[in-house]
């Protein structure tokens, strides 16, 4: 089964997707199993999707990605939508492992809960690429709002920015390369950029990581993106991830030239994406925008 590694969506010349200030509380869901906020377990991989309406239909189950700052949409949903995806212009995706030419349709209007997002030309993509989901919600380019993940209470929240609560960790972090947040890390001796990425499902390292790790390929696994190439990947355990306060351990790390840090521009220097395999362990985290701090709690 293909496992999707991360993802950035990117118009070619294009700034970050503007999103209007939204002010949205919690929505508790009923039931056993997790409906959006699916933690990480020993057998599963967790995941974040929100409820989104999309010119008045749905809601669709879009995955909410910080790795991304576009928003994307299936052909299946583009199919319920009406739209004309086939004689479409194209655009530029940019996943992981590769680049595509793919059509963008225009949406007149996305809301998710009070977030809304108006007249966006929408990259579209094969159902598979994406694991189910219906969609990426991307939100890196958030500027005054805060993403809250709840594990325990299976909550997503897209709120404004304010002051959190007094026990979480917080974790300082950067804008980088198309509105990403990524945090300085140190990793044994190494010091190296992290970018935070909810759409990722493993975490990724780049040469330059493995080189001053000296982190040997203990296996090699295939890696998935949002494009139909796949690259091979070096696995290997490295030593202890620091991040402020927080210290994540027996993370096991992905190690490859993935396209995605040349696209970023993260080639050159040791940087890493930490994806769900370690944010979906936490109970709680946030991510504030507008102060550039990772939250966590657990």
């Amino acid at each position: 089964m293909k496992r999707r590694a991360t993802l950035a969506l990117a118009l070619a010349g294009s700034l970050a997707t503007p999103f209007i200030p939204a002010s949205t509380g919690p929505v508790p869901v009923a039931g056993a199993e997790p409906v959006f906020a699916t933690p990480t377990t020993l057998d599963r991989i967790g995941r974040i999707l929100v409820p989104v309406t999309i010119n008045g239909l749905g809601p669709f189950k879009m995955l909410v990605d910080t790795g991304a700052n576009r928003t994307a949409i299936t052909t299946d949903v583009a199919k319920r939508l009406g739209l004309d995806y086939a004689k479409a212009p194209t655009v530029v995706l940019n996943g992981v492992t590769g680049s595509e030419s793919v059509p963008a349709v225009l949406v007149v209007r996305m809301r998710a809960g009070d977030l809304v997002l108006d007249g966006q030309q929408v990259p579209v993509v094969l159902p598979h690429l994406i694991g189910g989901a219906d969609g990426i919600l991307g939100v890196a380019g958030l500027r005054d709002q805060r993403l809250v993940v709840d594990f325990k209470r299976d909550l997503v929240t897209i709120s404004r920015s304010r002051f959190a609560r007094s026990d979480e960790l917080r974790i300082r972090a950067d804008r980088v390369a198309g509105g990403l947040l990524g945090a300085h890390v140190r990793i044994g001796h190494v010091r190296a950029l992290a970018v935070i990425d909810t759409g990722g499902q493993k975490t990724l390292g780049n040469r330059a990581l493995q080189a001053a790790l000296r982190a040997d390929a203990q296996s090699q696994a295939t890696v998935y993106g949002t494009t139909e190439a796949t690259m091979i990947g070096d696995i290997a355990a490295v030593p202890d991830i620091r991040m402020d306060g927080a210290v994540f351990r027996h993370v096991v790390v992905a190690f490859g030239d993935f396209h995605i840090f040349d696209v970023w521009g993260l080639s050159d220097e040791p940087a890493l994406i930490i994806g769900m395999d370690v944010l979906g362990a936490m109970d709680t985290f946030m991510i504030d925008f507008r102060l550039a701090e990772i939250h966590l709690r657990g």
